[in-house]
């Protein structure tokens, strides 16, 4: 593993470092206070931009990467596949059974605090923790770094992630605690099922559907 580690350590120590600058944000201000001072920070810039940056947390990326990696490797595929399965689980029992009354900002702060909201965003109201965005995006692009496994790229698909988690902060559908959480779920599983895949894997899972192809021509 130590040596896994020290391939996407570019990936691996920013996200590390979001999830502690976090928690110790959290440890020292209310969520509340915290998610007003990132509300009233906005423009319309901000508002277009994490509009669409947002999709790449959605469950759809996931298929749509699913299908590319089939053309890598199966074993990229399977690996996204499962780790999203067990992300699922994991933030579905969250959010439904383990903090089922957990308000998102909308709910929260009605009567309180009136939410700067960006038109067109359909913003929901409970089953705020954790993030299932958040999770998606980290899970993916934590992926990306582990296959590409190249310094720049892995900044790079690191800030995506973290763009990605923080949109759904920006656009009020949930508190900084849930994309924090939702984020070290995110790539924390996928990290854990890509190495016991790597260690052991059928040999058949190392082709891919472009081998397929080749096959047939």
């Amino acid at each position: 593993m130590s040596k896994l580690i020290r391939e996407n350590i570019y990936f691996l120590v920013p996200a590390t470092l979001f999830i502690l600058i976090g928690i110790i944000l959290l440890s020292i201000y209310p969520k509340g206070i915290i998610h007003i001072e990132i509300n009233e920070a906005h423009n319309k810039f901000f508002d277009w931009f994490y509009s669409y940056i947002t999709f790449f947390g959605n469950g759809w990326m996931i298929l749509i990467v699913l299908i590319i990696l089939l053309f890598v490797k199966y074993r990229y595929a399977l690996i996204l596949m499962i780790s999203n399965i067990l992300i699922t689980i994991v933030v579905q029992v969250s959010k439904h059974f383990i903090f089922p009354d957990s308000l998102r900002p909308k709910a929260y702060f009605e009567g309180i605090y009136e939410l700067y909201l960006v038109e067109g965003i359909a913003v929901h109201s409970y089953h705020s923790f954790p993030s299932g965005h958040a999770a998606t995006a980290f899970s993916i692009f934590m992926m990306l770094a582990l296959i590409t496994r190249n310094k720049v790229w892995s900044l790079f698909w690191f800030l995506f992630g973290i763009l990605t988690a923080f949109s759904r902060v920006y656009l009020s559908q949930h508190f900084l605690e849930d994309i924090i959480a939702g984020s070290l779920i995110g790539y924390s599983l996928t990290f854990f099922t890509y190495f016991y895949f790597n260690k052991f894997v059928p040999e058949r899972l190392e082709k891919s559907l472009t081998d397929l192809i080749i096959t047939w021509k």
